[in-house]
Formats: C-alpha cells, structure tokens, sequence
C-alpha cells in the first residue's frame, strides 16, 4: 500500500525578479514498509523535496497523498500533526542537547505530542532499545562515541513511534566503520518494517535502500532496484 504519492510536483523560488525551479514535474510513490535512497549532486534538488515530503515546505504546484489524504491543501495546524506524530527525523548533526541525559533527549519530542506523561519513558527506552544503546540511559552526549550520537539521535526519531523516517545524510559527520555502524542500525529498523526515505550523496549509504532514485537539476532521472546486499561500505 502507497504511503507516499507525488503527483507532478514542482517547487519555484522567487527572489529578485528572478526565479528558481528547484524541483520539477516529480512524480514519486513510496510503499508502506519501503526504504528509498534519494541521491544526487549538491543543487540536484535532494533537500528541497526532502523539506516538500517532509511537510517542512509546501510544492509550489502538484499533489502530495501521504496514506491517501491529499496534504496541498492541508492547513498548518494539519501539516504539523503529521510532521510531528507520524515522521522522525534524523540529520547530519546530531543536534543532542549536551546537558541532559540519553534518556531525557530522546524524550524531548514527546514533550509536544500528545502521549500520556506517564507512558515517556517507557517509549524512550523502547527505542534506544531498538538502535541497541539500553546501557547508555543516563549518559551524557560528551561520553558518547559519533556513531553513538547519531544512534540516540535514531532513538529520538523513532519515540513517536513514527510512520516514516527520514535520514538526511545521517553518516556525514561519521569516519566509514562508524558509518557503516549507523546504516546497520537504520537497515535493522527497514527489516522490523519501517518506512526509512534516506537522502544521501554517498553511494555506499544508499546501496542499503531497497531502492535508489537520481536526482539531476530537480528532475528525476533514475529509479532503480538497489543491489540485494550493501557493497562495502567506502567513503
């Protein structure tokens, strides 16, 4: 079942008397359970449409179904429910506050959903239990390694226990056997059944996607099978 469906989307920039088309005429679907690789050169578009289907920005034109429910005309009330119970989040850096446990900063989301109080930490620990750091609860973010970092980052994405995941260039910041650790961990999630929609620019990373799509000055150009086991990994 589709859980995202892009309809000839197109995001236009004006500035200046000038205007820029980031991203033009895609058309995209994405299964429930699916994990998509979207790869391209920096000013392919890569960011643009992870801000459209991440409901951080709205397409100048065409139509986005997320689970069946057309969103262009969505309010911003409507766009954020969605953005914040049902999509995680996980970025190149790391953005763990440096004064709080592991355990409070993979709490910090739930702070705005609408989950019971008394069912936070329970939720916490269920996803650092995912990504494997159930020995870290109640350390600090300086006693971390990197690929420990990005891991409670994962946890924090996956405490709403969300739809989707979004992974926007998660091994950047990290050396390649560190990397290759966070990649394990994220295709660990896709095989408990995850949807995981990963931006990257490192063929690597995206050779664990059941899928990989090219991006070129905004359009798409290739969407193809990723290979059936990862190539090693190489920065």
């Amino acid at each position: 079942m589709a859980l995202i469906e892009l309809q000839d989307i197109q995001k236009v920039f004006y500035g200046e008397g000038t205007e820029t088309v980031a991203v033009r005429d895609i058309s995209l679907v994405v299964e429930k359970g699916e994990f998509v690789s979207i790869m391209g050169p920096s000013g392919s578009g890569k960011s643009t449409l992870l801000h459209i289907l991440g409901f951080l920005d709205r397409p100048t034109r065409g139509t986005y179904l997320f689970d069946s429910q057309d969103t262009t005309t969505f309010s911003e009330d409507q766009l954020a429910v969605i953005r914040n119970e049902r999509i995680g989040f996980v970025f190149q850096a790391f953005h763990l506050l440096s004064r709080t446990t592991v355990l409070e900063n993979v709490m910090l989301p739930l702070v705005y959903s609408r989950r019971p109080k008394k069912e936070h930490r329970a939720l916490a620990e269920k996803a650092l239990a995912q990504v494997e750091l159930s020995h870290r609860l109640q350390h600090h973010p300086s006693q971390l390694s990197g690929g420990e970092k990005q891991r409670v980052a994962i946890a924090r994405a996956l405490v709403n226990e969300p739809t989707l995941v979004f992974a926007d260039e998660p091994t950047g910041n990290l050396d390649s056997k560190t990397g290759k650790a966070v990649m394990t961990a994220i295709d660990s999630l896709h095989k408990q059944g995850q949807t995981i929609i990963l931006i990257t620019h490192e063929t690597a990373t995206a050779q664990y996607a059941d899928r990989i799509v090219q991006l070129k000055d905004g359009l798409i150009v290739s969407d193809a099978p990723g290979p059936s086991t990862p190539h090693s990994y190489e920065k």
